[in-house]
Parts: C-alpha cells; structure tokens; sequence
C-alpha cells in the first residue's frame, strides 16, 4: 500500500514539473513575442530558428559538458594526460557552443533585425531573473 501511495504521489509530482515545464514554455513565447514586437509573419519564422537553436544546444551541453563536468569533479585524482585530454574536450566543447551561437545569429538575421536579436538577448536574461526571482520567493514562502 505504501508503495502505491508512493508511486502515486511521485506521479502527481512528475505530472505537476511537467506542467510547470509548459507553463513557463507559455510565459516565455509570449513574454520574448511582445519584448521583441513580433509581428505574426516575424513570429512563423523566428520560433523554429529559435527552437532549433536551443535543440541542438541542450543537445551539446547533454551530451559534451556532463561528460566534461563528471571528469571535472574527480580532477583531482587525475593523471595530467587525463587532465589534458579534459582540457582538449573543453576546448573542444566551447569551440562548438560558440560555432553554434554564431550559426545561429546568422540564422536569426535572416527572421529578424539585428535590433530584435540584441532585444532578444535582453529578453532572455530578463526572462530568466524573473523566473530565478520568482522560484526563490516561492520557496522563501515555503520554508
């Protein structure tokens, strides 16, 4: 009994981030739509650029960096070829994160003008202290 009540209860608790998950996805579409004034045929071809964008870097950072970040919690123990071999994929890591960024810039100039890029960089930031905000004084309230 008390492992279905557990199940249960965890599977409200997946079900409510992943509400939350879309919720925020909602907040922010219309949030970054009206900071850079789209109009709907800009929205049509900006969105998949952006989600595009934001695929295949979450794509990068799953697959590169939590590699780079479990070596980077044992560097202590190990050799210096592991320690430059970790160096290299670094390197590596944060030449593809820039390459990524500049396709990408590239991309957006072609759906929007450099002004709603920069906006969108505000946007973003603005964006992301809200919800920081937001989330810290929900959990204040809760303790």
């Amino acid at each position: 009994m008390k492992k279905i009540i557990l199940l249960v209860t965890l599977s409200l608790s997946l079900m409510s981030f992943a509400q939350d998950d879309d919720k925020i996805e909602s907040l922010k579409i219309a949030f970054f739509t009206e900071e850079l004034q789209l109009t709907p045929d800009e929205a049509k071809l900006f969105w998949p650029v952006y989600n595009k964008h934001t695929n295949i870097y979450y794509n990068l950072r799953d697959q590169q960096w939590s590699s780079i970040k479990k070596r980077l919690d044992k560097i202590k123990s190990l050799s210096e070829t592991e320690a430059n071999q970790l160096l290299d994929d670094y390197i590596n890591y944060k030449t593809k994160r820039n390459q990524i960024r500049v396709d990408y810039v590239n991309a957006l100039k072609k759906v929007i003008s450099p002004k709603q890029i920069m906006m969108l960089k505000k946007a973003e930031y603005d964006f992301n202290k809200k919800l920081i905000k937001q989330y810290s004084s929900k959990s204040s309230t809760k303790d």
